[in-house]
């Protein structure tokens, strides 16, 4: 039901790329779920680039994780800074 709203929120804002935390925002954004199987795989949302990363909480939760995020974190760097 809210999807139109984010897409016109994301057109507003027109960020160079979505960075796309946890299940929920997989779901909203690309349909799928499955956070372990879509995070570190680059993806096309709302015609530019989405990162799915692991949410925070999940971090938390699952503290051994940290080293995939940070791998994450690394490659979203690399993108922004033009060097991927």
């Amino acid at each position: 039901m809210m999807r139109p709203f984010l897409e016109r929120h994301v057109a507003l804002a027109d960020p160079k790329i979505l960075v796309l935390m946890g299940n929920a925002s997989c779901q909203a954004v690309l349909g799928r779920r499955g956070i372990t199987r879509l995070r570190g795989r680059w993806e096309q949302a709302f015609d530019r680039p989405a990162l799915p990363m692991f949410h925070p909480a999940f971090l938390l939760r699952k503290p051994h994780a940290k080293r995939e995020a940070w791998a994450d974190l690394l490659e979203l760097g690399a993108r922004l800074r033009g060097d991927a």
